[in-house]
């Protein structure tokens, strides 16, 4: 496959991935919350107490953001696009992304197998289509995979990447004690009964494993892609 050929698949394999992030969140938050709201209320939060409502927004603005990025780069008479727009793709790819999109793939699926009930309740599965349920749980993945393999991206510093999973990581930990311990909304039933050594112990290794995720990310990019350089589809213009 020749550059241009690949950077045009790309093109389109962003503009359909964003399709379909934003009909599944069309999906989620309008046909979805219609047939809930008939079984049981809403309550506090909605849609937004859970990770993987998070992780769905999260790749719909990444896919944006690879569209814009195409976008620019199509219409551009140079055909470059600003590095810092670059840039904050790249981050936002290697801190948030990335190391959310596996944490929701990877914690679903372990506690899935070992009993579903405490993620995805047997009574969800006449209301919740196959097909969300893999969107947001399963395909992130090689979809995440797939924009590795096939195009390069320059890793932000450790410091920043770091600190920008950290951020997001601990917003979504205190937004879960103060439904849990405010408004006595356990989002995950298991939490409202670990003692409160597990709890502690729950909580630390899910911030570590973001670590491990994250430099996972980076080696992945360092595996495809070697040391840092220019990007597949695009040379970016330097702007201060």
């Amino acid at each position: 496959m020749s550059r241009t050929t690949l950077a045009r698949f790309m093109k389109v394999y962003h503009l359909l991935l964003l399709i379909l992030y934003v009909y599944a969140l069309y999906y989620d938050l309008v046909v979805l919350r219609g047939r809930l709201i008939k079984i049981a209320p809403i309550t506090f939060g909605g849609n937004l107490k859970y990770l993987t409502f998070w992780d769905l927004n999260f790749q719909t603005f990444y896919f944006g953001l690879c569209c814009l990025i195409d976008l620019i780069e199509a219409f551009s008479k140079r055909r470059t696009v600003p590095r810092k727009l670059c840039s904050f793709r790249d981050w936002f790819l290697a801190a948030i992304a990335f190391p959310f999109g596996l944490v929701v793939v990877i914690m679903f699926w372990a506690i899935y197998a070992v009993d579903r009930e405490l993620v995805f309740p047997a009574r969800l599965d006449d209301i919740f289509p196959s097909w969300l349920n893999h969107v947001m749980h399963t395909t992130v993945l090689p979809f995440l995979l797939l924009e590795f393999y096939f195009v390069r991206h320059r890793y932000p510093s450790r410091k920043n990447g770091i600190f920008g999973t950290l951020f997001v990581g601990l917003s979504y930990l205190f937004w879960l004690l103060y439904l849990g311990f405010v408004m006595d909304i356990w989002v995950y039933g298991f939490l409202k009964v670990l003692s409160g050594a597990y709890f502690v112990l729950f909580f630390v290794g899910n911030a570590l494993l973001l670590l491990v995720f994250y430099l996972a990310g980076e080696k992945l990019n360092a595996v495809c892609w070697g040391s840092p350089g220019v990007d597949l589809d695009i040379e970016m213009e330097k702007v201060d």
